[in-house]
């Protein structure tokens, strides 16, 4: 397991410059003015202690520096005294960019891990052990966060999100029978897990499948907190859930039939209103026959496919969810972000960034995708792609009134910045637009996943 910090370790914390630096890439497009980014705070999680080469090679980093960490970022931007709290905290970017969530009111982190932190002397990443942990991280004095409390779950829990109300998370793990993990959480303390499998739930294995489709890439609650929507991405699927109490015990009770959607469906994301599920279908290739990097990734474009859900009131035995759009993004569309009010969609792309440089298939450039919706309709409709210097971007957050997004940068091709978060503009004119800003937040390498405490 990785490091466990305790509530006494509040030495470990540190206030740290943020520093601004132009990126090359859109320079011409860029804007100049201090981004007001609306907030209390933007938090990100960096997985210091392994490399974006890593998934190439093997190879971890050596350096004791090299520590998983969550940073804490106060808004609005202050640009004479900038300054952000990191506390180590233990997490994984081989999971889905889901792996830290905040209580409605964002006063809690929380962050599970799927790999553990290297034993000493490892230098390769079959010497990873599985992740089992879950922390609570208390924000209710952000530039101060401690470890609230931690827990032992299932083995490689992948993501995290809180119920509306703040007092149950739902957690996707990578064990076999027990994908699913419902934790309460109130009052400060963990109540008991409650473990759930694709198989009881109704999933049944294919053979054809890699792994017999028997995975959940990500769980996300619906926003009225009775439903739960879980990706299936080795079977191409979304599976939805109603969340039901019987005496005292939690069921999960199939909502539908899944949904057939795009390839590998990694992540998704509903909609404010609830109307409609968004997947981001990255269209990574899997199967026992799959050795290497250039054999996994996808050469084509992802696409994002946009599920109507049934309405809350037909019968269960009448309940059909369907697909009402598809779009295309850019290639390797891992995350996926939606404004406040619904009607723009982002995906995250790390395009071939990933890659050697000495591999013909290797980009300096990632890229952002922009997408309308129709919030009655569903439809989509692209804007364009945005393509900036960084390597392995997976995460973005519009801000609380979405006329800026934040982009997790996991590493860069320069010494200095290793790993940042960037604020891009959302020109909201006739025809919507991002441009790239002059803010790039250093929270050190690794940073996979940010979010914004409304």
């Amino acid at each position: 397991m990785k490091l466990l910090v305790s509530i006494a370790s509040l030495s470990a914390i540190a206030l740290i410059p943020i520093s601004m630096q132009m990126t090359k890439a859109n320079e011409s497009k860029q804007v100049t003015q201090s981004p007001n980014f609306t907030g209390r705070y933007l938090a990100a999680i960096s997985d210091g202690d392994f490399l974006a080469s890593t998934y190439n090679d093997g190879k971890l980093p050596i350096a004791k520096t090299a520590i998983d960490q969550l940073s804490i970022i106060p808004l609005p931007f202050n640009r004479d005294r900038p300054s952000i709290a990191q506390i180590p905290i233990s997490n994984s970017v081989t999971g889905a960019p889901h792996a830290l969530s905040l209580s409605p009111d964002g006063k809690t982190a929380f962050v599970v891990e799927t790999q553990g932190t290297p034993p000493p002397g490892a230098t390769q990443r079959s010497e990873l052990p599985d992740g089992q942990q879950l922390v609570a991280v208390d924000l209710s004095k952000p530039k101060q966060p401690k470890v609230l409390r931690t827990l032992a779950i299932a083995p490689k829990p992948e993501t995290v999100h809180v119920h509306p109300n703040g007092e149950l998370l739902a957690i996707s793990t990578q064990t076999p029978g027990r994908e699913l993990v419902l934790v309460p959480f109130k009052n400060g303390e963990f109540g008991k897990p409650q473990e759930f499998s694709l198989r009881q739930l109704g999933i049944q294995p294919d053979a054809t499948r890699f792994q017999n489709g028997m995975v959940a890439s990500f769980v996300q609650w619906h926003p009225s907190g009775r439903y739960l929507a879980v990706n299936l991405n080795y079977r191409d699927e979304v599976a939805f859930f109603e969340v039901q109490r019987d005496r005292g015990n939690l069921q999960l009770v199939p909502w539908g039939s899944p949904v057939k959607v795009g390839k590998d469906p990694f992540t998704g994301r509903f909609t404010p209103d609830g109307r409609f599920y968004l997947t981001s279908n990255w269209g990574r290739n899997f199967g026992e026959q799959i050795k290497t990097l250039e054999q996994r990734l996808p050469e084509t474009r992802g696409t994002i496919s946009v599920i109507a859900l049934a309405n809350a009131r037909t019968p269960s035995n009448q309940t059909q969810h369907r697909v009402v759009s598809t779009a295309t993004t850019d290639i390797a569309p891992e995350g996926i972000t939606l404004s406040p009010d619904g009607s723009l969609v982002v995906t995250v792309n790390m395009r071939g960034t990933l890659f050697p440089q000495n591999s013909s298939r290797f980009t300096r450039e990632s890229s952002l995708s922009l997408l309308t919706l129709d919030r009655q309709s569903g439809q989509l409709s692209k804007v364009g792609d945005y393509p900036f210097e960084g390597i392995l971007p997976e995460s973005a957050v519009f801000d609380v009134k979405g006329n800026y997004l934040a982009v997790a940068v996991y590493d860069y091709f320069t010494a200095k910045p290793e790993g940042g978060v960037e604020i891009w503009r959302v020109n909201r004119s006739s025809t919507p637009a991002l441009q790239h800003t002059m803010q790039r937040i250093d929270v050190g390498r690794g940073a996979h996943q940010v979010v914004v405490a409304p």
